[in-house]
């Protein structure tokens, strides 16, 4: 098989990405309607599934570390056959719960393999002054993709009787075809040996910036669509529809985001993330308090979920930042790897304290509780330096 040139190395990265996040996006705009139609859970059994469910983002490290000796490519191919299996998993999951349990975890290992790898690969792609740039068009292909996923969802998925097997099996046969493109890629300064497991101390206000985006991160993740789906009863297919409307302005915001952190530097992005932030969980929140009317707060209440899916594009600024402390390229990927595996000990712990906040407080209390996390994010990022140090060796083309 003849080897593709570097410079279209990255289109082969595209390909796989928009296989994999439409994968996601049909999986993401339906599960959480699956668990309440097939399981009949409450707010706080949704919390604590999230302990079992992000236990593969704590161990990613770990997973990574066990894979050291493929290139990052393989890696890829490997996370995206394991999702596909998990999706199949999930299919036939309706009539038990450990089943699905099972078949969750499996899917959220491939998804987490893929968190680190995805920024590692865009970034060696990438020279020092255009990595905000190149991240920021990774996430639009991504968004768009999750876009036509979640489209597909909202058009053809029925409203009365949902077919959810049909639905993750066509995810999964999705995500098997990213596989053919991460079999076609080859990066030599990737395939490189890399180090199983990087822990330093001068990233130790990573580690806690990534700490504290897990823990806001995870309650909205959580708790958001099941604000809309349990207190403004949307059905599966306009949760679906909200994620499309995100996704498309998404299009737009995500390239100028990731030009923004190329222009002004990710410290600043990261303190304007936390601050606005937390003005949407606010709106969240208390949307049925700030607006009397049912039908508008419903409205303002999707309009800050859109616009927190929009916010998630500028967690790209920690992988920035992580970029220009790290010594070599080898070296990002463990290091990124270490970053999500530290994010995932907030992620797996605060959704059932979180869900217990919500049965016996409500879910406003819950989300003043994520506004004050999105405000000590911001003032972490504040303590970021203006510039770190660079590469050792720029990567040229």
């Amino acid at each position: 098989m003849p080897v593709i040139p570097l410079k279209y190395q990255i289109w082969l990265y595209y390909g796989s990405l928009a296989c994999v996040t439409m994968a996601a996006g049909i999986h993401d705009s339906t599960f959480n309607n699956f668990l309440s139609d097939a399981f009949s859970m409450t707010a706080d059994a949704r919390g604590r599934l999230e302990f079992p469910r992000e236990l593969p983002g704590l161990l990613v490290v770990m997973m990574t570390g066990a894979l050291y000796m493929l290139p990052l490519t393989r890696v890829g191919l490997v996370a995206a056959l394991i999702s596909a299996v998990g999706l199949v998993g999930l299919a036939f999951s309706a009539g038990s719960y450990w089943f699905m349990i099972v078949a969750m975890v499996v899917m959220s290992a491939g998804k987490h393999l893929l968190q680190p790898l995805g920024a590692s690969i865009v970034i060696g792609l990438s020279d020092e002054h255009n990595r905000g740039t190149r991240l920021g068009q990774a996430a639009a292909v991504g968004t768009l993709f999750t876009a036509l996923g979640t489209g597909l969802v909202w058009l053809l998925m029925d409203r009365v009787s949902p077919e959810y097997r049909t639905t993750f099996l066509f995810a999964a046969g999705i995500s098997m075809i990213a596989t053919v493109f991460f079999a076609a890629m080859h990066i030599p300064h990737l395939h490189q040996p890399r180090p199983r497991l990087v822990v330093r101390r001068e990233y130790r206000l990573y580690y806690l910036l990534e700490f504290l985006a897990g823990g806001r991160k995870q309650i909205f993740l959580t708790f958001g669509p099941w604000v809309l789906i349990r207190v403004y009863g949307l059905p599966a297919p306009s949760i679906a529809g909200l994620l499309m409307l995100a996704c498309l302005i998404g299009i737009v915001f995500k390239p100028l985001a990731g030009m923004a952190m190329d222009h002004f530097g990710e410290r600043t992005i990261m303190i304007t993330e936390g601050l606005v932030l937390a003005l949407v969980c606010l709106g969240y929140g208390y949307a049925l308090w700030l607006i009397p009317d049912p039908g508008w707060a419903r409205r303002l209440a999707c309009a800050c979920f859109v616009l927190d899916e929009m916010l998630f594009a500028l967690g790209n600024a920690r992988a920035l930042y992580l970029s220009r402390l790290v010594k070599t390229p080898q070296e990002l990927n463990s290091s990124l790897a270490m970053g999500v595996s530290i994010n995932h000990i907030a992620s797996m712990t605060i959704p059932a304290v979180a869900g217990a906040i919500w049965v016996i407080l409500g879910y406003e209390r819950l989300f003043l509780g994520a506004a004050l996390f999105a405000l000590i994010l911001s003032s972490v990022a504040a303590l970021t330096p203006r510039s770190g140090r660079r590469f050792a060796r720029t990567i040229r083309r």
